[in-house]
């Protein structure tokens, strides 16, 4: 791919950005479009099919904004903080550190999350069954190699079999040990999408939303982007994809993207 052919998309996260004619959406995020459209946590709602109806009905409409490229959907990779702004979230546990607890594989494996995961798996067997959209799946805050094995058994006890039908499931690199662990990972996963702002946040031990930290601390230091280097360079050797979801304000890590051949997705703080 030379840098001519660089493309560029969005993240799908609120029905409101279908209203843009010329969007293309590289990746959905399931967890906030969900807390976006719906707002009630999924242990309380009143009708789940009619939920799932209107979620598989969003993500229809995202894919057909570009049947051109990979549908991708993340599945929830929100901390129990933010699902706790959601009404009827009383089931949701109280944590020291949201940010770095019962999120991504530990919440899907939890009493507290499996709920939501196996709620958020028939939503896509919906979308692949009814609509035949081809999803590929993204799993957020993968820990260990350990927890890769257990996220794709957890997918394939509902029936996301990867591999099966063509199913594809990637990772989202949000850990410093994910990117160190690139190679290791890559065996149980078809691709890989570098989330620059959780890698960021978790390689200096840094929230860039807390204005009281001083302003050098930023996603363009060279541990983050020695560590998106790697993450690149490990997944093109492995033969499989691999994109950077960035801030559009992000231009130091957009030349890295570029100057690798790179395709990025572009987000937006909520």
């Amino acid at each position: 791919m030379s840098q001519m052919d660089l493309t560029y998309s969005h993240v799908f996260k609120n029905s409101s950005q279908l209203e843009g004619h010329d969007t293309s959406f590289g990746l959905v995020s399931l967890g906030e479009l969900y807390i976006n459209a719906i707002g009630t946590h999924p242990s309380a709602l009143d009708d789940s099919n009619a939920t799932k109806d209107k979620l598989v009905s969003l993500l229809e409409s995202a894919y057909k904004a570009n049947t051109d490229r990979p549908f991708r959907v993340m599945l929830n990779d929100q901390s129990a903080l933010a699902l706790k702004q959601m009404q009827g979230a009383d089931s949701e546990p109280e944590e020291a550190n949201p940010a770095m607890g019962l999120r991504g594989v530990s919440r899907y494996a939890s009493k507290a999350g499996k709920p939501g995961f196996i709620f958020e798996c028939e939503v896509l067997k919906k979308a692949i069954q009814d609509k035949k959209l081809p999803v590929e799946v993204v799993v957020p805050f993968v820990r260990t190699s350990s927890e890769a094995a257990t996220m794709i058994d957890l997918l394939a006890e509902q029936g996301l079999c990867r591999g099966a039908n063509g199913l594809k499931v990637l990772l989202a690199c949000q850990l410093p040990a994910n990117a160190v662990l690139a190679e290791a990972l890559l065996a149980y996963f078809d691709g890989i999408i570098i989330d620059v702002d959780n890698l960021a946040a978790f390689t200096l031990a840094v929230d860039f939303g807390d204005e009281a930290l001083p302003y050098t601390f930023n996603k363009h230091n060279e541990a983050v982007k020695s560590l998106i280097r790697d993450t690149i360079r490990k997944t093109q050797l492995a033969d499989k994809p691999v994109q950077i979801l960035a801030q559009e304000s992000d231009k130091a890590i957009i030349e890295l993207a570029e100057g690798a051949n790179v395709e990025l997705i572009y987000t937006q703080t909520t």
